[in-house]
């Protein structure tokens, strides 16, 4: 129960809560990148690219080439994803060719991989690779209208060349009519003469599709592979720098691959870009970024990858190489152990707490108020506890990053069993502070404190690094490829739902004690400060979340201090939400264009007049997305209009004490009107923003299911006792 007292402290505390943002965002100058040699353009570099190959392959006694080239130098592992789920040999050299995700047409998402296509003609005549048109026109017409032959007319239209070594180093390195300025075949005799013919040269190393179920066979398929990139770095100039990438995926399946790099300018250490702002972790595009930045060429267009730089280790020794292993191997386990159980953790998670309410639900109409073992005192308290254990699940998964987890065992189901069993022990904790503080008493109490959790782990992972996201169940999913860093869409829809609860909960607190002033200023300085992170470049670098957020909470906002919503005021919230986002994005694009996040490239192509292509294009996927298993679409659709007539017209389907509660507490509905603008809009905003509104539902159903039965439990015990005999039994 708030009072007099803790007033003054909560101003103190907002005010304390903008200055420590202020100050924390005010000495963060600039996007952390790590350190690297800035190599000069025009020094020799030779990309190989492989396929097939992760870290767990790696081994000093069975892999000794890709072992010392661990050792002495920087490595990461990289995602190699797409067009499709998993990822081809054409798919991979066309999206290094590009910058962007491209490749052929295919059927399904696991596409059978085909072999690579011809390179035609001869020195005479010139080379050109077979079927390039077919490919650069289905890059053209996917979800990142990729540019085939991108690397090849950038460096068409300066002084220096791009060689390439195999059928697949023809494919990135020809220009956009196929042609290829140097290509010759893979041949152990000529290499010493075609690695010193340009500054630049890719070449292919072959690769793995499936492994053998023959051990030893398979290993001699790597050493193949290994002995190719020996013999390229035994035949290369002085002074270059080695790059070895792994460039598609095998068995169809899809991992991180490895990413090396050796030479002058890669000492010992941890690779890295500012395109995913993780050490150990890149992209394809990230090794076009460093060919175009070697060859001092600037890209005919925009590419989202960047130059990969390094951290160096203490030194090139076999504990340092081992140490370095165990660290790549373990960013591949974790990601793969995750993209494998996202979806039977949720069915698993949900089912058992939609069972958990119904049973709850039966046990409450059987029991009478003079049935001791059926108490429904004590079954509204375990509906109370269930609701904020359910609700305080998404919070759970992220800290359940803290442990390592992915280490214990493989199989899928004894990972789902572990990390469910983990998230029950903390999302357990978290409800046991939300019902035992000062707080516990209230029906909206626990609701508070839980939200602010969760959007407290959220907002403080995001100005950390982001690194609780990076593989967890609401967070980012580096096999996926689509963002590495900042605000991703699902976490969005938690930390929206639960910033808008909050404020809400606290608003309406203020004003039961007579401080709706405060409640305004509550509302604005908590709305702010969970924006700030959002949006900010060096943290959120959301986009299309402020659309979103800002309208929501203006909406609210105008509920707490009494202006009526009307067209005006609601044209003026959608103003700001404009003037927000559109301040942001100029500022970000104000930044040397290496620095710049999510919001300073969409200005970008805002004056490149690319910004309706860009905002249909992620329309577009939210409806395949959505379209995309029409059953789940279906019940998520019968959820949501279930919870908007709930929201519009409380008491209706036999919930009359939830009509009760948001009569006691209006700023509630309020609330949970407005995350229902914010679901609205965030589909419609943000691609795979299809995800929003059934992950906002995860958080608030439960959420205000566990307040309804603690506002239930209040009532009860309010009640007059009427029968001597009641009196023990409530």
């Amino acid at each position: 129960m708030i009072r007099r007292h803790p007033v003054k402290a909560l101003f103190a505390v907002l005010v304390l809560l903008v200055a420590a943002l202020g100050w924390s965002y005010a000495t963060r100058d600039s996007v952390p990148v790590p350190r690297t040699a800035d190599p000069e353009p025009g020094e020799s570099l030779v990309v190989v690219g492989v396929g097939g190959i992760s870290w767990d392959d790696v081994s000093p006694d069975r892999t000794p080439v890709l072992w010392g080239l661990l050792r002495d130098g920087a490595a990461a592992s990289v995602s190699v994803k797409t067009l499709h789920l998993t990822t081809c040999p054409t798919d991979g050299w066309a999206t290094l060719s590009a910058g962007e995700a491209a490749g052929p047409r295919a059927e399904g998402d696991r596409p059978e991989c085909t072999p690579l296509p011809e390179v035609v003609g001869d020195e005479q005549r010139g080379y050109s690779v077979a079927g390039f048109a077919q490919i650069a026109a289905a890059s053209r017409e996917a979800a990142f209208e990729a540019r085939l032959g991108l690397l090849g007319d950038s460096f068409a239209d300066h002084t220096s060349c791009v060689g390439a070594i195999g059928p697949g180093a023809a494919i990135a390195a020809a220009r956009s009519d196929g042609t290829v300025q140097r290509y010759t075949p893979f041949d152990e005799g000529t290499l010493v003469s075609e690695l010193a013919q340009c500054p630049i040269t890719l070449v292919d190393a072959g690769g793995i599709l499936t492994t053998d179920p023959d051990p030893a066979t398979h290993v001699e398929q790597t050493t193949a592979i290994e002995q190719r990139i020996a013999r390229v770095r035994d035949a290369m100039p002085t002074g270059a720098d080695l790059i070895v990438a792994g460039l598609a995926d095998r068995d169809q399946q899809e991992r991180l691959r490895i990413l090396t790099a050796t030479g002058p300018h890669y000492a010992p250490g941890i690779l890295a870009s500012a395109s995913t702002r993780m050490e150990g972790i890149a992209q394809i595009s990230d090794v076009t970024a460093t060919i175009l930045q070697r060859g001092g060429v600037r890209a005919v267009e925009p590419i989202g990858g960047r130059a990969l730089s390094a951290s160096p280790s203490p030194n090139n020794s076999e504990s340092t190489a081992a140490k370095k292993l165990t660290r790549l191997t373990d960013i591949d386990t974790k990601a793969d152990a995750m993209h494998r159980i996202v979806v039977p953790f949720l069915v698993v998670w949900l089912a058992s707490a939609l069972l958990a309410l119904l049973v709850l639900w039966i046990l409450w109409q059987r029991a009478r108020p003079w049935h001791t073992r059926l108490s429904r005192q004590r079954i509204l308290r375990l509906t109370r506890l269930v609701g904020l254990v359910a609700a305080g699940m998404p919070a759970a998964t992220f800290l359940a990053n803290l442990v390592p987890w992915w280490r214990w065992s493989p199989p899928s189901s004894v990972l789902v069993a572990l990390l469910s069993a983990l998230v029950l022990l903390i999302s357990g904790l978290i409800a046991v502070v939300c019902l035992n503080g000062p707080w516990g008493s209230s029906a909206l109490g626990p609701l508070a404190v839980l939200s602010a959790v969760t959007a407290s782990v959220i907002g403080l992972d995001l100005m950390t690094g982001s690194r609780l996201q990076m593989s967890s169940i609401f967070g980012l999913q580096p096999l996926v490829g689509g963002r590495f860093y900042g605000m991703g869409n699902v976490a969005f829809a938690l930390y929206g739902s639960a910033v808008i609860l909050l404020c809400a909960a606290m608003a309406h607190a203020l004003r039961r004690r007579n401080a709706p002033r405060l409640a305004v200023v509550v509302v604005l300085v908590l709305g702010g400060a969970a924006l700030a992170v959002d949006v900010l470049p060096a943290w959120g670098a959301d986009f299309g979340g402020p659309i979103a957020l800002v309208p929501a909470l203006g909406l609210l906002l105008m509920r707490v201090a009494g202006i009526r919503v009307s067209v005006r005021s609601l044209a003026l919230v959608g103003l700001a939400a404009g003037l927000v986002v559109g301040l942001v994005c100029y500022l970000d694009w104000r930044r040397p264009e290496q620095y710049r996040s999510h919001p300073g490239r969409f200005f970008q192509t805002l004056l490149d007049g690319d910004a309706f292509t860009v905002v249909s294009r992620k329309l577009l996927a939210n409806v395949e997305l959505s379209t995309a298993h029409p059953a789940l679409l279906a019940v998520v659709l019968a959820v949501a209009a279930f919870v908007l007539v709930l929201v519009l017209q409380p008491g209706r389907f036999g919930t009359a004490p939830f009509a009760r509660l948001v009569e006691e507490a209006p700023l509630l509905r309020d609330g949970l009107v407005a995350i229902l603008v914010l679901s609205a809009i965030g589909f419609l905003t943000n691609d795979s923003g299809a995800a929003i509104p059934p992950v906002a539902m995860v958080l608030t159903v439960p959420l205000v299911v566990a307040a309804v039965a603690a506002f239930m439990a209040i009532e009860r015990a309010n009640e007059p006792v009427r029968r001597r005999r009641d009196r023990h039994h409530r």
